[in-house]
């Protein structure tokens, strides 16, 4: 008896992996045109054209790559290389991470951070399914921190008053603002960020009909949307901010996080498999965020916590295997002490920074 294995996400139904990637491109083509008509707008002609181009540039770069890669796995003829590109997915990951970028990056930034994306982040594991990171968010990684110069703040749609964005803005130990934005411009996304993440409410909109047509799984996302505002809010109380409350909806409606949530935890390749498993997976990677945000040097968290996460995913699987843990009090006290260790450790390193 011969056995047929081919590498996760493993899809159960009716549709395709093939169908169900490209309503996923919809998705995000649809983030991706309301950014564009907010550009034009609130930035002015120039600015708009660049955020169509930074995406077609980003997924022209990531499509040399797989023709490469094709030649290289020796595919021949038209039709080889065609299947080979198509049945990559790299125009996704290409347009995840073009979204992930700020308008101030040059082009040269985009075409190498595509190309590393997905040759290190997929090629090198052997293709669609066997990569363990998740290849948008280490591409974001590698021009983060290859290109800081590449990515300056431009003027534009920033507060009159400061001219600061609100990642670069923001004090994420007090909640405060530099600026003069509103929760209203936070939800909206009436302020500069990168591309796709400014816009709440179209994010999660986004994930809501990712739930509902059964794009992804809501565990991962909510885990981690709920884990980042109670930590935060309960962190809020511990530091005595003015409001909590207030506190944690700004760390959920600014930065990538949104983004982060509906697009990048939910991938299902560098995913645990698990329910449980992408519960713990969201919650940690909340800490992470909420850690790099309040006590990192970086302004924002999201992408390398989600990438650092993908790192255990190993560990997480084979820690919950074989295990029953299907009694929801079981359940809900390894939540509960996850949560409660993520506040301890984030006030902890808070207070050791203030005293340092």
């Amino acid at each position: 008896m011969q056995f047929r294995m081919s590498p996760s996400p493993y899809q159960r139904g009716k549709r395709t992996t093939t169908q169900i990637m490209l309503e996923l491109t919809a998705v995000l083509a649809v983030v991706w045109l309301v950014s564009i008509i907010m550009n034009f707008i609130n930035l002015g002609s120039s600015y708009g054209v660049k955020t169509i181009l930074i995406g077609v540039v980003s997924i022209l770069a990531s499509l040399v790559v797989d023709v490469i890669a094709a030649l290289a796995y020796k595919k021949k003829g038209f039709k080889e290389i065609r299947d080979y590109v198509i049945n990559s997915y790299s125009y996704v990951t290409a347009l995840i991470f073009a979204l992930t970028l700020p308008l101030g990056v040059t082009y040269f930034a985009v075409i190498t951070g595509s190309m590393f994306a997905t040759f290190f982040g997929k090629v090198v594991f052997g293709g669609f399914g066997y990569n363990i990171v998740n290849p948008a968010g280490i591409g974001r990684i590698f021009v983060t921190v290859s290109f800081a110069m590449a990515v300056p703040n431009i003027p534009g749609f920033i507060d009159a008053t400061t001219g600061a964005t609100v990642t670069t803005g923001i004090n994420w130990i007090t909640g405060q603002l530099s600026g003069n934005w509103s929760m209203a411009d936070l939800f909206l996304g009436n302020y500069l960020g990168a591309i796709g993440e400014t816009s709440t409410l179209v994010l999660l909109i986004a994930g809501l009909y990712m739930i509902i047509r059964n794009l992804c799984d809501y565990r991962s996302m909510v885990s981690y949307l709920g884990g980042v505002f109670i930590i935060t809010f309960f962190l809020g109380l511990m530091m005595k901010v003015t409001n909590p409350l207030d506190y944690a909806v700004i760390h959920l409606l600014t930065g990538g996080l949104a983004f982060g949530a509906v697009f990048m935890i939910t991938d299902p390749v560098t995913a645990p498999t698990s329910p449980l498993g992408k519960v713990i997976y969201g919650l940690g990677a909340a800490f992470l965020t909420v850690l790099i945000r309040a006590n990192g040097s970086l302004p924002e968290g999201v992408v390398f916590s989600i990438v650092l996460m993908n790192l255990i995913v190993p560990l997480l699987d084979n820690a919950i295997k074989g295990k029953t843990i299907d009694n929801l009090t079981k359940r809900g006290i390894i939540v509960a002490a996850i949560i409660i260790v993520a506040v301890l450790l984030n006030y902890g390193v808070v207070l050791l920074g203030g005293a340092l």
